[in-house]
């Protein structure tokens, strides 16, 4: 959230994103997630992290078909996983 609140216009990216999945896709058991994502990222972003970062079911499973993975590096993925190996 970091990102988004530092540098807002680079939402336009994860909404690019979302579509180019969506086209690329077709129908997904995923839609519905990516429907929701839709109206999240259109939100206040202090709602839209509320609703991201809670520590319940639904969020996991929201945080699993996230398009905001486009808002880090290559090395930075890299690194993020390392960690959550060791972990």
């Amino acid at each position: 959230m970091t990102r988004l609140r530092a540098e807002p216009a680079r939402i336009g990216e994860v909404q690019a994103l979302l579509r180019r999945w969506r086209e690329q896709s077709g129908r997904t058991r995923s839609d519905l997630y990516w429907d929701e994502w839709e109206r999240l990222l259109v939100m206040p972003i202090d709602d839209f992290e509320s609703v991201i970062c809670a520590d319940d079911e639904h969020a996991t499973v929201l945080r699993s078909v996230s398009p905001i993975g486009v808002l880090i590096s290559e090395t930075e993925r890299r690194e993020l996983l390392r960690e959550a190996r060791r972990s």
